[in-house]
């Protein structure tokens, strides 16, 4: 558990940019500062319990809470990981194997929008985004002083409704497949 108290935040909040009839033809962002005192709440449990031998579930769980008079700071409520594995090492021990899935949820709110121009987030409280699950697999492997790892993230995106946002107005990536290889040459 974590209790933050933030004074004299400085931020960027949407502004919406109106042409002389007063329609609104744009948004852009501007810096402010907030007046009040921020408390911000984290609380963070996380357990890995093996069972069977071989398989494991590794489980974290967040609940964040942010008490303000201005809509400063935007986090979820409620964030969730979970990750169900088969570990096992093989050929005389020499090669060690992770395999498995992972499941990441959070729930909706006014996520934090981004500008390209200013390589800035700033934060809005006009759409709530979120409360989409997230389905990963993954292999990892470890022969001696070399790593590998294969991990297809967002696998859900082909067999859902395309809703998944990163920020408003920039979608979240689609399903993505991640190689890697790493090698250590000195123990």
């Amino acid at each position: 558990m974590r209790l933050t108290t933030i004074q004299d935040q400085t931020y960027f909040a949407q502004n919406e940019v109106t042409n002389a009839t007063g329609e609104v033809t744009g948004f852009n962002a501007r810096p402010f500062q907030a007046s009040g005192t921020i408390a911000y709440l984290k609380i963070k449990a996380h357990k890995d319990i093996p069972f069977l031998t071989y398989f494991g579930l590794d489980n974290t769980i967040m609940y964040q809470n942010v008490g303000q008079d201005e809509s400063v700071i935007n986090v979820p409520a409620f964030t969730t990981r979970n990750s169900l594995y088969y570990k096992n090492r093989f050929f005389k021990r020499a090669l060690q194997l992770q395999t498995g899935v992972t499941f990441k949820y959070f729930s909706a709110y006014n996520m934090d929008g981004y500008d390209p121009v200013l390589g800035e987030f700033y934060t809005q409280s006009g759409e709530q985004f979120g409360a989409f699950p997230l389905v990963d697999f993954f292999v990892n492997a470890r022969i001696r002083q070399t790593r590998i790892f294969f991990k297809v993230e967002h696998a859900n995106a082909p067999f859902s409704d395309p809703v998944f946002f990163s920020a408003p107005r920039n979608p979240y990536r689609d399903l993505s497949i991640r190689f890697g290889l790493v090698w250590d040459f000195f123990l």
